[in-house]
């Protein structure tokens, strides 16, 4: 029986929507108050559990938006082992602001990243700082359900693999809120689609969602750069950069991410994989799992003459990084990553152009 078609935790859902839907209603009649700010501030969220892409697409939305504008990102930090505010600095560990964050350190040290579950203690932060490092546009990551700060601007993502009208709300299905939810958006992006989806295949989903005239609609797709070598992230020399592994190597396919599918058929694709060690999303390794690790890699290297390595996720990455002195020389000397992006199919240039609206519009705030 699948989740969906359970009573028990049908009933669940019952529950769990008629909260949330009370819970909507106070925000939308105003009885619990959406604070306002007098700057752009763009919102990246989902509706559902599990990985919907918003890392990649928050670093899309840096690329197209940094040259013009100083950014600030906020973020809860996930699995992070301190509390209350943290404004990142390049020094700062996985463990203290979580591994989404600390990859956007790494990539982007130029973009003031505060981590927070209380996103409006980081705004009055951001907005008290001097007027010269005050952002000029905040991206809110994972900010949809969090209601209390008010969004200038609102981007949905929807796999799409997994349509809301296919789904139906926790626990019996992956749905965070009611698909009506959506409506909310000023954008939407269906994620994950296949490079060569068909328009016929888009204006289908399109209508499945039966969105409001005002509510744009885009399609992305994951990109995969070239592997590097583990080493790279911790600013070993150049040696260890590493160039693109030849075809057809013998891999591990290493992964703590939500939905390993597409990383493990990419790599399919492009090497002999002869193991897949899949772990929990967001995972915190440990010593026990690193030793489990090196014990299968040593293993498969004795089943074959071939050179065997290891493929990890870029969000794996910087959380193995700071543990390479608990594995062996050897394996981390085998042990790459697969950094990825996201393309915007189709129609970047409206997709570009609306992001260039959205942060230099007149923010609410001050359209009173």
């Amino acid at each position: 029986m699948q989740r969906r078609d359970n009573p028990i935790l049908k009933l669940c859902s019952l529950v769990y929507g008629a909260g949330v839907s009370l819970r909507n209603y106070l925000f939308n009649s105003g009885l619990l108050r959406e604070h306002h700010y007098d700057i752009p501030l763009i919102c990246v969220g989902n509706i559902t559990v599990g990985g919907t892409g918003k890392t990649p697409h928050i670093e899309l939305i840096i690329e197209l938006l940094r040259p013009s504008y100083r950014l600030a990102v906020i973020s809860r930090g996930y699995k992070r082992s301190s509390r209350g505010l943290q404004d990142v600095t390049p020094g700062a560990s996985v463990q203290q602001i979580g591994d989404e964050p600390k990859q956007l350190s790494l990539k982007y040290p130029e973009v003031r990243l505060i981590v927070d579950g209380d996103r409006r203690r980081a705004m009055r932060y951001l907005m008290a700082l001097p007027e010269a490092e005050r952002p000029e546009v905040v991206l809110l990551d994972d900010g949809f359900q969090h209601r209390y700060v008010h969004p200038s601007f609102s981007i949905l993502l929807i796999d799409a693999s997994r349509e809301l009208h296919e789904d139906a709300l926790l626990p019996a299905g992956n749905l965070r809120e009611p698909a009506s939810a959506r409506y909310r958006a000023d954008c939407i992006i269906m994620t994950k689609c296949p490079e060569d989806m068909s328009p016929i295949q888009m204006r289908i989903m399109q209508r499945n969602l039966a969105l409001y005239p005002h509510q744009q609609i885009f399609f992305s797709h994951i990109c995969y750069h070239r592997p590097h070598r583990l080493r790279s992230l911790a600013g070993a020399a150049s040696s260890h950069r590493g160039g693109e592994l030849p075809d057809g190597v013998r891999l591990v396919a290493l992964s703590g991410i939500a939905a390993p599918q597409s990383f493990h058929s990419y790599l399919e694709s492009k090497y002999r994989l002869v193991e897949r060690l899949v772990y929990p999303d967001h995972h915190s390794y440990r010593s026990r799992d690193l030793a489990a690790i090196a014990q299968r890699y040593e293993a498969l290297r004795a089943e074959s003459p071939d050179p065997l390595y290891l493929m990890t996720t870029e969000k794996d990455a910087v959380r193995l990084v700071e543990l390479q002195d608990e594995l062996p020389a050897e394996l981390v000397d085998h042990l790459y990553y697969l950094p990825i992006r996201t393309e915007i199919l189709y129609q970047r240039e409206a997709f570009e152009q609306m992001l260039q609206r959205a942060a230099s519009a007149l923010p609410p705030a001050l359209r009173r």
